[in-house]
C-alpha cells in the first residue's frame, strides 16, 4: 500500500512495555506504523487515545487519556490484531514470491512470543537482529503469552518487536508447514 493510500486512518495497536499494557487507535498519517516506529529522528509516538492497564491484569484499567506519549525504547513490542496493510510497507511481488516462513520464538522482559517470520535466501540471524534503521521485526500470526502468568497472553496478525529488546531469538530451521507445532521438539 503507498503512503497516499494509508492517508489519516485509525489502526488498532496495543503497545507493551515490561510491566504495562498500553491500548490505542493509532492514527497512521501517510505512512505505516512501522515506519513511525523506526523513524531515528524521533524517539516517541504521540497517541490520541490511551487505554493503559498492567500485563497481568489486561481488563482493569489504571488510566485513560486523550493526549499521551510513548517512548519507543521503551516498548518491547506491539500487537496489531488486523488491518496489517496499515501496519507495514508493501513488499513488492518478486520478493514476496521468494521468502519461506518459519516459525519463530523469541523473549522479551516478561513475555514470550511465537509465531512466523518471512525470510527470503539463506537465514542469516546475525543480518536478522542487526538493528540499522529497522528496528522493530514483524512476526506474523502470533502470540505474546506473560512469561509468569502463562494464562494471559495476547495474539494478533502481527506483533512488531523491538529488536533491541529481544533477549533470546530462535527461529525453526525448517520451513513452517513442515515444521512441528510450536513447544514441540
Amino acid at each position: 500500500m503507498s503512503p497516499a493510500q494509508v492517508g489519516s486512518r485509525r489502526l488498532t495497536v496495543d503497545f507493551f512495555t515490561h510491566s504495562h499494557r498500553i491500548s490505542t487507535q493509532f492514527l497512521v498519517r501517510g505512512r505505516p506504523l512501522v515506519d513511525t516506529l523506526n523513524d531515528h529522528t524521533l524517539s516517541y509516538i504521540e497517541l490520541d487515545l490511551a487505554y493503559v492497564s498492567r500485563i497481568d491484569k489486561p481488563g482493569d484499567l489504571v488510566a485513560d487519556y486523550a493526549i499521551s506519549i510513548l517512548r519507543k525504547e521503551n516498548v518491547s513490542f506491539c500487537v496489531v490484531a488486523a488491518q496489517i496493510e496499515l501496519a507495514l510497507k508493501a513488499v513488492p511481488q518478486a520478493q514476496y514470491l521468494s521468502r519461506r516462513s518459519r516459525h519463530a520464538f523469541c523473549t522479551v522482559p516478561s513475555f514470550e512470543i511465537a509465531g512466523q517470520i518471512d525470510v527470503s535466501g539463506a537465514l542469516d540471524l546475525h543480518k536478522m537482529m542487526a538493528i540499522g534503521t529497522e528496528r522493530f521485526m514483524p512476526i506474523y500470526k502470533a502470540t505474546a503469552t506473560i512469561s509468569l502468568l502463562q494464562s494471559v497472553s495476547f495474539s494478533g496478525e502481527l506483533i512488531l518487536v523491538n529488536k533491541e529488546r529481544i533477549q533470546v531469538f530462535c527461529v525453526s530451521d525448517a520451513p513452517a508447514a513442515a515444521t512441528a507445532p510450536q513447544g514441540s521438539r
